[in-house]
């Protein structure tokens, strides 16, 4: 699915970065007293899913780029102070907020899956599967940080150690996420599908951008 970057396109861009985070910041502030270490549970991923899905994989990860961006401008959980070399800060950096919503638009994937879908299974599964595999590849991206980075902040004796500390921790979110916005893009198929989808041809009056 090729979408041109006209200002249309750019500006629903830049509002769906900008919703999700607020969703990010907003959801953040209600976990905080239980994911210390980062990471909340809500329908901040949704704004990139649905951008993926309506505009393609290069809208989708030009938002999410903005979202880290805006993450990192707009306070983080970056604590140096626990890490023992300058490259675990780094890989956090890269790990927790440079990569980690961009891996979202993985569900680019089944963009197309979803557009040329003639039943609303074929599309749920579409939208399931993208989901799915856009929230995984998150979830890996928080996991690697969690056992180069945040290994100091697992307790002492821990069964299985950083490695499943990391995934436990991780898992506590992401899982959740996973679910949640998967149940709510496909209701927004069945209940909205224009919000999925735009008009054929209807880039061909826009100034193209790119």
């Amino acid at each position: 699915m090729k979408t041109k970057l006209t200002t249309k396109v750019l500006t629903e861009a830049a509002f769906m970065a900008t919703l999700a985070f607020v969703l990010d910041v907003f959801q953040g502030g209600i976990f905080r007293g239980i994911f210390a270490n980062g990471g909340s549970i809500g329908i901040a991923m949704l704004p990139i899913l649905v951008l993926t899905y309506r505009r393609g994989f290069v809208p989708g990860l030009l938002a999410a780029i903005a979202v880290s961006f805006l993450q990192m401008l707009g306070g983080t959980t970056i604590n140096p102070a626990i890490a023992d070399t300058w490259y675990k800060v780094f890989c956090q950096i890269i790990l927790d907020y440079i990569i980690a919503y961009p891996m979202v638009c993985a569900c680019a994937l089944f963009t197309k899956s979803y557009h040329q879908a003639t039943t609303d299974k074929q599309r749920i599964l579409a939208l399931v599967f993208g989901t799915s595999l856009g929230g995984f590849l998150k979830f890996l991206s928080h996991f690697l940080s969690g056992i180069i980075f945040w290994a100091s902040s697992c307790p002492e004796g821990y069964f299985g150690g950083p490695v499943m500390f990391s995934i436990v921790y991780n898992g506590m979110y992401m899982l959740p996420n996973i679910i949640i916005n998967a149940v709510i893009i496909c209701l927004i198929s069945i209940k909205q599908p224009r919000l999925l989808s735009c008009e054929e041809g209807e880039n061909n009056d826009e100034q193209q951008i790119a």
